[in-house]
């Protein structure tokens, strides 16, 4: 195999340094990785045209497209609402399109863990399972600012329940606010029914995960037609933050079974 770097999406309400474990867990294994997230406050896009979700916006322009730049093969890593937007930024960058336009480099696969899937049309909510006008009591959001913010007691329970109690809690404090328009803007574009990205797309359940139980998460990897998936047995919502090794691991071992595999 060429070598690749690995873009990590994160989900909602992210921190880089959250991913600090697994991007350090990455480097223990000679492989590079990356994680940039947009800031809260900083500005979205303004340019004529359908709405665009503002994290796919970031990535795209300010993430993917100067990698690509360099002439980089890229691995898609994203996990939970990072299956949303991470997917949609991908229009265009195939390592088969890339090369048929004569252009070096582009995405040579995508493992989606404990992901949310929006295909095109369906906004985050949506594929979360979110009614917009009854939003559940562990969302808050704050309309004067159009900010949405994770409830600390339920993003302890739910996100962090397998770290220990002060690290939890520590953890569940830190969470920014996010963009409403995040959740609300409909995908604009997915990989899931382009031929360039045939084989491409590969899954990794989390067995205990509390935010996406694995009966959704199986429904996501049918909705995508997703046939490449590994299992993390026990695992909660957080592998990056609680097995970022064995997390690592199977990123490698899925993304090179994509990559190897007979087109």
């Amino acid at each position: 195999m060429s070598p690749f770097t690995v873009v990590i999406c994160p989900g909602a309400w992210p921190l880089v340094q959250f991913f600090h474990p697994l991007i350090n867990a990455f480097k223990e294994r000679q492989q590079t990785a990356i994680c940039k997230v947009k800031q809260t406050d900083s500005t979205s896009p303004t340019e004529s045209g359908p709405p665009i979700n503002p994290d796919c916006y970031y990535l795209r322009h300010s993430v993917l497209e100067p990698l690509l730049a360099e002439g980089k093969d890229l691995v898609i890593f994203t996990h939970s609402y990072g299956g949303v937007y991470g997917p949609e930024s991908l229009e265009g960058t195939s390592k088969q399109e890339r090369q048929a336009k004569g252009l070096e480099g582009g995405v040579v696969a995508v493992v989606l863990c404990a992901s949310f899937i929006a295909p095109k049309g369906t906004t985050a909510m949506a594929a979360m399972g979110v009614d917009p006008d009854n939003m559940p009591g562990w969302i808050i959001h704050d309309e004067s600012t159009g900010l949405v913010s994770f409830d600390k007691p339920s993003a302890k329970a739910m996100l962090f329940h397998d770290l220990p109690d002060e690290e939890a809690d520590k953890l569940a404090g830190m969470l920014p606010p996010q963009q409403y328009t995040c959740f609300s803007t409909p995908a604009h574009w997915d990989p899931f029914h382009s031929p360039y990205f045939k084989g491409k797309i590969g899954y990794i359940f989390t067995e205990a995960d509390k935010i996406v139980p694995m009966e959704a998460q199986k429904m996501y990897v049918q909705t995508g037609g997703i046939d490449k998936t590994r299992i993390l047995k026990g695992s909660s919502h957080s592998p990056h933050l609680e097995r970022p090794g064995e997390l690592a691991d199977t990123v490698l071992d899925l993304a090179k079974d994509i990559m190897e595999a007979k087109e």
